[in-house]
């Protein structure tokens, strides 16, 4: 045989041993070949590019979007409060002005009529209503938890104030007892009354403050060291 034919043969035997070294080995070994995978695969070795990975056009297509980050309630719940009004405390002072109004009336008819007249019992009833209208709405948890830290006291003051007063209303046997709790309501209103008015006075720049305004606060702050 020739010597060239024999050399010729010879590269020939190497290409194709390179060919097929560099076909990925899962390829050699399927059971069902797809020949036109194949035929792709030695042109892009003959032509010097890598070989295209079998599954890589399916990834790409079925590449998910990554998952969002787990939050917690807190942070949920954080996002959407600048919704949400936080809690009134003027709104709360009036509902125990009206309180306190409803039961005074209700007073001076109990004194000449009983306790079971309609007259008493109904603005007993709108007195409770008011309360309710305060501890559910103006006051929730969700409005006073936003609140800051010094209106927060006053709110829960407020709160513990409607709760007992609610509770002796309800618990009304006698006309004593409306009198007591009448007086007592009074007494509540305006001593929340005070510490909000004190509170908005001293978040006021001082030279917006009267001399009186200031000896007040003044006072209060001696008090409070």
């Amino acid at each position: 045989m020739p010597y060239e034919v024999i050399m010729g043969s010879m590269r020939w035997m190497t290409l194709v041993s390179e060919v097929i070294n560099r076909i990925p080995i899962e390829r050699l070994l399927s059971k069902s070949p797809d020949n036109k995978k194949r035929l792709e695969e030695l042109q892009e070795i003959l032509t010097g590019a890598e070989p295209k990975r079998a599954n890589e056009a399916e990834e790409q297509s079925l590449s998910l979007p990554q998952e969002e980050p787990h939050q917690s309630l807190h942070e949920i719940a954080k996002e959407v409060r600048g919704e949400i009004a936080t809690g009134c405390i003027p709104c709360a002072i009036g509902h125990f002005a009206t309180c306190a109004g409803l039961l005074n009336e209700a007073m001076r008819f109990a004194r000449k009529d009983g306790l079971e007249f309609n007259e008493v019992l109904d603005r007993i009833n709108k007195s409770l209503d008011e309360l309710n209208a305060l501890e559910r709405v103006d006051l929730d948890t969700e409005k006073v938890y936003a609140l800051p830290s010094d209106e927060k006291d006053i709110a829960i003051k407020a709160l513990n104030a409607s709760r007992a007063t609610r509770h002796a209303l309800e618990s009304l046997t006698t006309t004593d007892d409306l009198e007591r709790a009448t007086a007592d309501v009074q007494a509540v209103r305006r001593d929340i009354g005070r510490d909000w008015y004190r509170h908005r006075l001293s978040r006021l720049p001082k030279e917006k403050l009267t001399e009186a305004d200031l000896e007040e606060l003044n006072g209060q702050e001696y008090q409070g060291t």
